[in-house]
């Protein structure tokens, strides 16, 4: 068919100009499965879904299993991707006793409580006729019964011995706590220990390549080293953004606790610290709680506040910003104290470390939680890393609390991805720019950080400080240079960042007379 169409109009559409957020937050679990588990030792499992499956692949009462769990306890969004290591084949697995002896003399009830009190406290009726043997296959048969517990238990006379499901050190830190009393019965336990030879790290991250994990849990018992080797140097790589922070936990007293943090120097490693307690009901630590389950709680907390529109309002004070209340990059400036760990029950008050004791942890890089003052909930303290000097062995703060890691790395993350966006293909010049052609010069990249800043500084993200002066200062600081033949610009910035509130000092002074 002949057809005219006259004038000719041709009408592109083109995308619009866009505001590029934030990768979405990763977390990765390392820990131990057991035989059972249908995962592969050494393999990457990504996405685990927030629905038991851990159990499966894993084995329901391993290391790994009980990481994942209790982080899904708290944060049902985030994604979850774990590294599953066998048991060493030299491993040995810890031991403790829970030891009954003498006659009951009136009916009661005890409460043991292993490795969690929150999760594992089983109370054992006593009647006037039971031995100590039948008091302990009551314990056994409750352990036994329960589907998740990281021991077996086993009863010899009502001497109760039990055994972690892992072999290694880690389950030497796990804890048992008797409640209660019955008349005629004496109960006494004995701390875990006798676990030893831990898997081998060495190439536990070969399988990770260029994935980003903002958050990585692994047990204190592998140590911090190989964490610290793959973290570090991420922390500033070249046209990629793959920073990350590393959470371990351990209980020990408070000397070994400042040693432990003094020992490191890093902004991508947080320990968590809780004080060791042994006494003739108690043994392990003050919060009876593993460890690794302590750091896994602490991550997860962590990447639910930086997951894009997650509900976060039962972890955050809201009265003084209803906006805070959802998740995302905005949240890397909030502080991390008074952040309830719902699922860690109290301790006794008069134990653990006392203030002045905390800001030692703190100065030496550990991070603490504790009760709150009205002794009903457990809270997370200020969240440190181990950074504490330059590379000079200057004091520097710059990275010292977590907060300024993350508001940092999400400041840059931001900037990075619309620089990626915005000169995707842009011809660049010293000259004036041409008009409705994609080129740049130094004025027009200048301006376009100070759109960053602008951004990052507003309702949306909070991380850079607002205002004219602040602006100012930025716009001041702010330094493009151009480099064309090579193709390269070298933009130079101080970032004034959003901080947190620490310390309130005031004079209260007396008047009489007005």
């Amino acid at each position: 068919m002949t057809t005219i169409s006259r004038p000719k109009v041709s009408i592109s559409i083109v995308p619009a100009q866009t505001t590029i957020s934030n990768k979405p937050q990763r977390v990765l679990f390392v820990g131990q499965k057991l035989s059972g588990g249908t995962a592969t030792a050494g393999q990457l499992i990504k996405n685990i879904q927030n629905d038991n499956s851990w159990d499966t692949l894993f084995g329901a009462r391993s290391m790994l299993a009980g990481m994942i769990r209790a982080a899904r306890k708290e944060n049902g969004v985030t994604i979850f991707d774990a590294i599953a290591l066998d048991d060493d084949g030299s491993a040995v697995k810890a031991t403790a006793t829970i030891t009954f002896t003498g006659t009951p003399t009136a009916a009661g009830t005890i409460n043991v409580s292993i490795v969690s009190e929150k999760d594992y406290t089983f109370p054992i009726a006593i009647v006037t006729t039971d031995t100590p043997t039948t008091i302990g296959d009551k314990l056994v048969t409750a352990i036994t019964a329960n589907a998740n517990i990281p021991v077996t238990a086993a009863n010899v006379t009502g001497v109760v011995t039990l055994t972690a499901e892992n072999g290694g050190t880690e389950a030497n830190s796990f804890t048992s706590k008797i409640d209660g009393s019955v008349a005629g019965v004496t109960v006494t336990t004995t701390a875990f220990t006798g676990g030893a030879t831990d898997p081998a790290t060495t190439t536990v991250f070969n399988v990770v390549g260029n994935i980003r994990y903002q958050s990585i849990v692994s047990p204190f018992a592998y140590g911090v080293t190989y964490l610290k080797d793959f973290l570090d140097p991420r922390f500033n790589v070249t046209n990629n953004v793959l920073d990350g922070v590393a959470f371990v936990a351990s209980t020990d007293n408070l000397t070994n606790l400042e040693t432990l943090g003094n020992a490191h120097n890093s902004q991508s490693l947080v320990i968590i610290g809780d004080a060791s307690v042994s006494n003739d009901l108690q043994k392990g630590s003050l919060f009876v709680e593993s460890d690794y389950i302590k750091s896994s709680m602490v991550a997860a907390v962590r990447s639910l506040r930086l997951t894009e529109d997650a509900d976060i309002s039962r972890i955050v004070i809201g009265s003084g910003g209803a906006l805070d209340v959802f998740g995302g990059a905005a949240l890397a400036s909030l502080p991390y104290s008074n952040t309830p760990m719902t699922n860690i029950l109290v301790a006794d008050s008069s134990l653990g470390f006392t203030a002045t004791q905390i800001d030692q942890l703190n100065d030496a890089g550990i991070t603490v939680f504790g009760n709150n003052v009205s002794d009903n909930e457990v809270i997370l303290g200020e969240v440190v890393t181990t950074y504490k000097t330059d590379n000079a062995g200057n004091p520097d703060v710059s990275f010292k609390y977590l907060n300024y890691v993350d508001t940092s790395s999400n400041a840059r993350e931001f900037m990075f991805n619309n620089a990626k966006a915005d000169f995707a293909q842009s011809r660049l010049t010293d000259g004036d720019l041409v008009p409705f052609r994609n080129i740049n010069n130094a004025e027009s990249i200048s301006a376009k950080f100070v759109g960053y800043y602008t951004t990052l500084s507003g309702q949306e993200y909070v991380l850079t400080q607002a205002g004219e002066a602040a602006l100012a200062y930025y716009k001041a600081n702010l330094s493009v240079t151009v480099d064309l033949a090579n193709g390269k610009a070298t933009v130079l910035q101080r970032v004034p960042i959003v901080t947190q509130l620490r310390d309130i000092v005031s004079t209260f002074q007396l008047q009489f007379d007005i």
